[in-house]
This record gives C-alpha cells, structure tokens and sequence, in this order.
C-alpha cells in the first residue's frame, strides 16, 4: 500500500555548504571523543533492552566526510549477545533537520516494496542521530539471478517515497540543480583542463535542454538514489543514507540511479546484455509505477548526474579515470540528445 501524503519540513537536494573551519575543527574533536568506551555506554544505554550489561565495546569508523562521520558501535555482554548500532554525527544543524524528516517519515510512511533506514533517537549536544544496525547485501554487490527483480522492487520504493509527501516551498529546480553543476565543472579548467575539455560541450548540452524541460510540481527525493544506497537483508529491501533528501523533480532520483548504474557497469566491466537488463528493469518499473514522470526528464537527469559525475570524480580519480572518461561523456551525450530527441534510449 503505497503512503499517505505527510507533511514535512522544506529542505532541498542542493548540495550544503561548506563546514567552517571551527566545525571542522569541533567535528573532530567529537571523532575522538566519541570513539571512547565511556563516551559510547553513556550515548547507548537509552538503546539497550532491560538486562543487557555491555562487557565491551568496539567502535569503527565507517566514513568520515568535512561534514559528517558514522561509527559503528558493537556492544556485547557476558552472556555473548551483541548489539550493533549506526551513529550519524553532523555539523550544524543537519542532524537536527534529518531527524525531524525522519519523525514525521516514521509516523506515516509505507510501501510494500521496502523501508527507510530510519534513526531512532536524536542526541542535541553530540549532534547525532542513532540507527539500530542494519545486516544486508548491497544492491551493487548483488549480480547474480536476485538482482533484476531487487532492482525493480527499488525503483517501486522510490516511487512510493516520491507519492508520500506534499512538497512545501522551496524545491531545487531544475536550473538550480544545473548551475551547481555547471559551478563543480568551471573549477576542472586550472587542475583538470583536459577534462574540462570534455564536459564543455556537455554543458552547453545541459543548457540547451533546460530550455525543453516541462514545469513539474516537486517530489521529496532521496537526492543520492543509487545501488549502494539499497541493502538486502534476505527479507526486504532498505534504502539507505537520507542526507541529501529534499524537493525536486521525482525524475532526479530516476535518473540519478541509471546514471550510477551506468558509470558502475563500466567501472566494473559488466557485460552489456547484464547491465541492459538491469537499466531497463529499473526504468520500466519506475515507469510503470511512475507515467506522469516524462521519459525526457529521466534521461536529463541522467545526464546531468553522469556530467556531475566526471567534474567531482576527477577531483579523486578512481582506477582506469582515464578510459573511462570518453565512455562516461559518451553516455551523457547519448542522454542529453534523448531529451531532444523526446526520451527515447
């Protein structure tokens, strides 16, 4: 059963700004801290069901981003029982509008396609939201015979997510969303000329586009959708990691994942029937699930996310960047004339 429209607080997939120094600074001062046994049992023992006395505790640094980190915290008692749980620390006040988000998605979200991985306490003065740990596969590391049908079930899930709210005031349009990317590839010209090379006549692509796009009224997004972000537990499918959701076009997410779908296939060398199959499975069932979403939107966003990918992953260049850079562009200039062309692959 799909969800009752909820309310929630505006936010928008734009990316945040930049911490300050003393953030940073004060982030990690809460890094440290918090990787202490006693620091940990004090956060934790709201958490722990009646009778559960830790013998120990073990905590490990899952990510570390300037504006965010997650640790994962074990606790076991004498009797061998173990408990696990994620631990979000934000600066600002991000963890404070996350959980507010996630309080309102708790009451009221359904699908039967999956769940949200959802806090189930926010501490004020640590700026942290706490995640009972959740075991599962990836999405992205699933290949074999279970992943057509994983992958339909997750483009139904955002589907579900993007019926469930009524979007207040503001949204990230889809010129706004392009200007940020256009801002991450003018920065390429001084260290990357030769990839600003590449995405300029992308660019130009992108603005071109804007221009045929049709008004949409917005949808909350998760804003990074993308099989890392699915797990499979064996029983359902969770979606992961809602720091970026917001207002947008409910095409951002759809193309956001075909885009990253396509950038891992050829990272990873998948054969091209496979990742066919798996692009088509996602796209026919958000369709289906999703008709008034037009075709042309999911190809401009899968466009933009895959010109996006080439100027933030030059920054970092993962292994073999370099033959993947023309393949990459080649599949955002595919997407980007689908859009003119009315949506067709």
């Amino acid at each position: 059963m799909a969800a009752r429209r909820l309310i929630l607080s505006a936010a928008t997939v734009l990316a945040p700004p930049p911490p300050t120094h003393a953030e940073r600074i004060d982030l990690g001062a809460r890094l440290s801290r918090l990787q202490g046994p006693a620091a940990l049992l004090e956060i934790l023992a709201p958490e722990l069901p009646p009778g559960f006395a830790p013998a120990g505790v073990l905590c490990t640094v899952q990510s570390l981003h300037n504006d965010r980190f997650v640790l994962e915290a074990r606790l076991r008692s004498d009797a061998g029982v173990e408990r696990r749980y994620a631990l979000k620390v934000y600066v600002g006040g991000a963890g404070h509008s996350l959980w507010e988000r996630a309080r309102t998605l708790a009451r009221g979200f359904e699908s039967e396609h999956g769940s949200l991985a959802l806090p189930t306490r926010y501490i004020e003065r640590e700026r942290m939201l706490v995640f009972p740990w959740i075991e599962g596969e990836p999405l992205s590391g699933i290949v074999d015979g279970r992943k057509p049908e994983l992958i339909e079930r997750a483009a139904r899930l955002a589907a579900d997510l993007h019926r469930s709210a009524a979007a207040p005031a503001p949204s990230a349009t889809a010129a706004v969303l392009v200007e940020e990317a256009l801002g991450q590839c003018g920065r390429l010209h001084d260290r990357h000329p030769r990839i600003a090379e590449v995405v300029a006549p992308l660019a130009r692509k992108l603005e071109r586009c804007l221009k045929i796009l049709d008004p949409v009224p917005p949808a909350l997004v998760h804003g990074d959708l993308a099989q890392g972000q699915l797990l499979w537990t064996g029983e359902r499918l969770v979606l992961l990691d809602l720091d970026r959701m917001g207002w947008a076009d409910p095409a951002f997410d759809a193309g956001h994942f075909l885009a990253q779908l396509e950038r891992r296939c050829l990272a990873d060398g998948t054969p091209a029937e496979l990742e066919e199959r798996w692009w088509t499975c996602f796209r026919d069932a958000y369709r289906a699930a999703m008709p008034e979403v037009a075709s042309r939107h999911i190809d401009f966003y899968r466009g933009l996310t895959l010109v996006r990918k080439l100027a933030t992953l030059s920054r970092r260049p993962p292994p073999a960047w370099a033959e993947l850079v023309p393949r990459l562009a080649a599949r955002a200039c595919a997407a980007l004339e689908a859009v003119a062309a009315g949506g067709a692959r």
